[in-house]
């Protein structure tokens, strides 16, 4: 006997897959990230404008420390926009699916832009930020500053202030349908996600900020924004934070202990 509808009825297992096959509405700014991830590597590759840039510092130090100074904060400033679009940009992907889904359809990626433009300033001001104290670890040896960093962020990721952040990561927010109010709602939710990201993530970028420009700081973008994501995309996100936790405090031990046991050796 064939119960009706049964033919209807599809296999579990292709749910996922249609999912993903579906029109996506935030799969521009997606694209964006992977192309910020491109640059990133053929950067890398090539010796990039951060190496040119340091390059035309020691170079032109001499005559002219000023300008060089300024063009030398310039290309980390960029990097960084970069490095904020390839990390972080996907971490907003639930949110920006929300402004989205609750946005008119002739507006919809206006509003999306609105809503990620003030989400990467967040960032971007962070950025700009670490230049003050970028002096204090650029004089410790890169292993000594890279696993203070790894430390800080495994101890930050235990704490209460980071399970508070990563709950308001999580949090949507109604949004006006049209006019001013709906461009005001679009920058409203940018930076509450944003500062919600920044109290969740500062550690982890912390570290990316220290290993930028070194030798494998590819591998240390892809690990941190593995732990990123599955933090903002797990629907029980504590024991991917605690396991975040052991794995940096492994790394911080494993950057600094061959170090301290060649010189004890």
């Amino acid at each position: 006997m064939t119960v009706p509808g049964a033919a209807r009825v599809r296999p579990p297992r292709t749910a996922p897959v249609r999912r993903f096959l579906r029109p996506r509405v935030t799969l521009a700014f997606e694209l964006v990230a992977v192309a910020a991830w491109i640059a990133l590597i053929a950067s890398a590759v090539t010796g990039g404008s951060h190496d040119a840039a340091r390059a035309g510092a020691a170079h032109h130090h001499m005559s002219a420390p000023h300008e060089v100074h300024g063009a030398s904060a310039s290309a980390d400033l960029v990097m960084w926009a970069f490095m904020s679009v390839a990390m972080m940009l996907p971490a907003a992907v639930p949110a920006l699916a929300h402004v989205g889904t609750n946005s008119l359809r002739r507006r919809r990626q206006r509003a999306m832009a609105t809503f990620a433009a003030v989400y990467l300033a967040v960032w971007i001001g962070y950025g700009a930020l670490l230049r003050a104290p970028a002096p204090l670890w650029a004089r410790l040896p890169d292993d000594v500053a890279l696993a203070c960093a790894l430390a800080l962020a495994a101890a930050w990721q235990l704490t209460v202030h980071k399970r508070r952040a990563l709950r308001d990561c999580h949090r949507s927010s109604p949004l006006p349908p049209s006019g001013p109010r709906a461009v005001a709602g679009a920058c409203r939710f940018g930076l509450r996600q944003g500062w919600a990201c920044l109290r969740s993530c500062w550690a982890l970028m912390l570290v990316m900020a220290v290993a930028s420009g070194r030798s494998g700081m590819l591998v240390w973008m892809a690990v941190l924004t593995g732990i990123v994501l599955t933090e903002r995309l797990a629907r029980k996100p504590r024991r991917p934070t605690r396991l975040a936790a052991a794995a940096l405090a492994a790394a911080a031990l494993a950057v600094v202990l061959p170090d301290a046991a060649w010189r004890w050796y």
